[in-house]
């Protein structure tokens, strides 16, 4: 019998994850990645790469803290190995300060060391009356993507740079389409559901700046952050809602960086590296199924991993565990059915 032949459209954290998943979990079968932009011209190489939780929209509790569950514990053991440094992988400590008294979250027990801020330090942010502290880990994905690139192509795995029009353009040579084009959707599978969410970020040279601080402000409705991954500070950031433009805003930059500099004066010193727009794919809900397409002629089973907003990184190694189950079951479906 021919080996299967899997299309992934996507070449961001989810599409590259859901590829590397199947890779390793699906034998005999032929992968290959169609995307029109690679790493490091992804919306996901812009992020800052930082695991946290955050509540989208109408996706079910318990299937955020599942994902993301998933994706903590398989970095945390990537970071235990020698692939850590290669990987663009490493631990991150650091302070999330609120204005007003917060509920713990629900991801609390998964990170290291959870606790609540106490006064002392609670001084060190004026301001800012509630808090807490914990380890986590940051993916600097402009190595991330790249190094799990190399392990599916030395693993066989195919890549090809197209933009897919139409999912039947890809009928001819797949059995298996799977989606994890993101905003894309919104033309490829006229799903106006997604939005865009745009985000600005400034990443800066500071060594000296070892932990993440994140100050919300729930009346306010405005989230900073300052993250430090394995080579710079992503310092952020924005959330406009239905917004498509990608340049560069200078107000915008102003207002991030007077804004870091007030809680972090040190940084005025910082060298600026880098101004960043990206275009977070947001849904009301994560979408993980499968479609069944009629496409000439044929029935053909598109599995969807698509919607994360601006969780790709927290999500993405869970959401592809999900999505390469549901291959598995369309494989044993078209087995099936070959032997009718």
């Amino acid at each position: 019998m021919s080996r299967r032949r899997i299309c992934v459209i996507g070449a961001g954290v989810i599409g590259v994850s859901t590829a590397a998943r199947i890779q390793d979990t699906i034998p005999g079968v032929d992968i290959t990645i169609v995307a029109e932009k690679f790493s490091p011209y992804t919306t996901s190489d812009g992020s800052g790469g930082f695991w946290e939780p955050h509540v989208l929209a109408e996706t079910p509790i318990e299937k955020q803290l599942e994902w993301s569950k998933e994706t903590f514990e398989h970095i945390n053991s990537l970071l235990g190995t020698a692939h850590a440094r290669d990987a663009g992988l490493n631990y991150v400590s650091g302070y999330s300060l609120h204005t007003s008294y917060q509920e713990d979250p629900f991801w609390k027990d998964i990170v290291f060391g959870f606790r609540h801020l106490t006064k002392r330090e609670l001084q060190l942010y004026p301001g800012h009356s509630h808090g807490w502290f914990h380890t986590t880990w940051v993916a600097n994905c402009r190595t991330y993507i790249p190094w799990l690139m190399a392990q599916f192509r030395r693993k066989g795995g195919r890549v090809i740079k197209r933009k897919v029009q139409r999912i039947e353009e890809l009928v001819p040579d797949y059995d298996i389409v799977v989606n994890c084009c993101g905003l894309g959707a919104y033309d490829l599978l006229n799903d106006k559901t997604v939005v865009p969410v745009r985000g600005q970020v400034i990443r800066v040279s500071a060594s000296w700046l070892k932990h993440f601080i994140i100050l919300e402000d729930r009346d306010q409705e405005t989230y900073r952050y300052m993250l430090p991954n394995s080579d710079t500070i992503v310092i952020g950031g924005t959330a406009d809602e239905g917004q498509w433009d990608t340049t560069v805003s200078q107000s915008t930059k102003r207002d991030i960086w007077e804004n870091a500099c007030k809680v972090i004066p040190s940084l005025k010193d910082a060298v600026i590296v880098e101004d960043w727009v990206g275009l977070r794919p947001s849904r009301p809900r994560v979408r993980i199924e499968i479609e069944h397409m009629n496409l000439k002629n044929r029935d053909v089973p598109v599995v969807h991993n698509y919607g994360h907003g601006g969780a790709g990184v927290t999500l993405h190694w869970g959401c592809a565990g999900e999505a390469t189950s549901l291959v598995q079951s369309c494989l044993k479906d078209t087995k099936k059915l070959s032997k009718l």
